[in-house]
């Protein structure tokens, strides 16, 4: 009872009438009924447990048998440890204070290791339930096992025993050998009892096994009462966040003075690629908060494992994402709003993120998007504003280098098609299509024709023929395809040829004449022909004259 005394006096100080000037407020004094009321209720038991410790430290001191000491020296502690809670509990309560908190930090170092232990600990101990049915039948099973191989080796020594016992004559022997077999005995009938005992246990263990169907649908119900349904709050909450965060991003954006010029500014991407960190670790923050607040102990420890995880594999990985960071700045090689080339094609720039998008506006569905690891080994330039982003247009009439004649009637990031004379289609890789060095006919063209006349004709072949050329030409141009659609027509003496008198008929026609190119070219040489049957003019064929000495 001496242990009693200071808890009654402090009890005593409790209930003991306060003077009037200090009597504290409502809450104060509800505060103080409910811990007086809740230090009664204690009184009553610790006062029978510290009774109870009497009694058997009493008992202990008159034990006498080594068994009974052993069993009454545990079951004082238990109660002597059960008086050293409650009488701390009873502090706890009448002081409003934990005596732990009064430990300063260095009396109560705590290694990271032990800390680590106490966040793995949930896990292992989660992945200790879902295994315990397969672990306990396969200690059954090894444990069976080894009484069986015991029940045999009893068997091989009782054998042992009763040959020699055939074979042996002295009574000292013969007592001993008796010795042995019931030694053995005893422990073949512990085996075979034990051996009994597990196939038992085995046998109703298989026989309550659940079906294959039954576990899986009893750890998914399980599993959505108790952690199904905080992960699901944790990714909502976390979605919420992010999709919250973005959406005060885009407004951020109207009013911040960084981005009033495009946003293009070291500042204003500073800012975005602060605001997207700051909106990924506000999520993450949401799911431990989920699960700390609905206490779900092994989610949370997963989590801080993951988090611990990623920040440790940060250290090797964090150089590369510096260069990606440094891009998504418009600091790298790759900058907004230039040109650059990948695969074959020419790009815009349009934005540099964690995915860049690129775009061409004379390509069908040209916006590329890549992820900017991929934009690490791309170069761009500035492009000057007259530049072309693609040297044809749908319906564009073009000449290619392999000598295809036709007109484009599509052209995307993958592939460009020519509709050629007949109907045919010929399609192109559209970087292949550039590596064939395109004649655009739809900006205007130049059909270049040579045309010859004999010998005899040589008095008036650089002044009469020529102008009669041209006008005829120009006659029949102008009345074929209007005068708005031809630019210009020359006829100029080429050269004295081998057989003939040699003209350069060069004439320039618009765009819109590009589908009749061919025609024009044989419309140049009939014009010509024409010219001749009526001026009486030789055409030459190549002939050989032979001289005689």
């Amino acid at each position: 009872m001496r242990h009693l005394l200071p808890l009654l006096v402090l009890l005593a100080g409790v209930w003991t009438p306060v003077r009037a000037q200090e009597v504290p407020d409502p809450p104060a004094m509800e505060k103080i009924e409910s811990g007086a009321q809740r230090l009664r209720a204690l009184i009553p038991d610790l006062v029978a447990e510290e009774q109870a410790l009497k009694e058997k430290a009493a008992e202990l001191a008159a034990a006498t048998e080594e068994e009974v000491i052993e069993e009454l020296k545990q079951e004082v502690a238990t109660r002597d440890q059960r008086v050293r809670q409650m009488r701390a509990n009873f502090r706890t309560i009448a002081t409003g204070v934990d005596a732990t908190s009064y430990q300063s930090e260095a009396e109560a170092s705590v290694s990271w290791k032990q800390n680590l232990e106490d966040i793995i600990a949930p896990i292992s101990r989660e992945v200790r339930e879902m295994t315990e049915g397969p672990r306990e039948m396969e200690e059954l099973r090894s444990e069976l096992a080894v009484w069986e191989k015991r029940k045999a080796l009893a068997g091989a020594a009782l054998a042992r025993l009763e040959e020699l016992a055939g074979q042996v004559e002295s009574e000292a022997i013969q007592a001993e050998l008796e010795t042995a077999r019931e030694f053995w005995e005893s422990r073949e009938g512990e085996a075979v009892s034990q051996t009994e005992v597990l196939k038992q246990q085995i046998e109703e263990r298989e026989a309550s096994r659940q079906t294959t169907w039954e576990r899986v649908s009893g750890f998914l119900a399980e599993f959505w009462r108790s952690r199904g349904l905080n992960l699901l709050l944790a990714v909502v909450l976390a979605v919420v966040v992010f999709w919250g965060s973005r959406k005060a991003h885009r407004m951020f954006r109207r009013v911040s003075p960084f981005h009033r010029k495009g946003g293009n500014n070291l500042a204003a991407r500073s800012a975005d690629l602060a605001w997207l960190i700051g909106s990924i670790l506000l999520a993450v923050v949401a799911v431990v908060v989920v699960f700390y607040v609905r206490g779900d102990w092994l989610l949370l420890a997963l989590s801080i494992v993951a988090i611990l995880g990623v920040l440790w594999a940060s250290k090797q990985a964090l150089p590369p994402y510096l260069e990606q960071m440094r891009l998504i700045l418009n600091l790298g090689p790759v900058r907004q709003g230039e040109r650059l080339v990948y695969q074959g094609v020419p790009w815009r720039v349009d934005k540099l993120n964690f995915y860049c998008e690129f775009s061409n506006p004379e390509l069908s569905g040209a916006v590329l998007r890549l992820p900017v690891r991929d934009v690490m080994p791309l170069h761009s330039r500035p492009a000057p504003v007259k530049e072309p982003w693609f040297p044809t247009h749908l319906d564009d009439w073009v000449v290619l280098g392999d000598g295809t004649y036709g007109k484009v009637i599509q052209q995307s990031p993958e592939q460009v098609v020519v509709l050629r004379l007949g109907g045919s289609l010929k399609t192109y890789p559209t970087s292949e299509f550039l590596g064939q060095t395109p004649e655009n006919l739809s900006r205007g063209f130049r059909i270049s024709s040579t045309f010859g006349i004999d010998y005899q004709h040589q008095a008036e072949c650089t002044e009469e023929i020529p102008e009669v050329f041209h006008e005829a030409l120009e006659r029949v141009l102008i009345e074929k395809f209007h005068r708005e659609h031809i630019r210009s027509i020359k006829v100029e003496f080429a050269s004295a040829g081998a057989s003939s008198l040699d003209y350069a008929i060069l004439t320039d026609f618009s765009g819109e004449l590009a589908s009749r190119m061919n025609v024009i070219q044989r419309l140049v040489q009939r014009v010509c022909v024409d010219v001749c049957n009526e001026r009486g003019w030789v055409i030459p064929f190549t002939q050989i004259t032979v001289h005689q000495a």
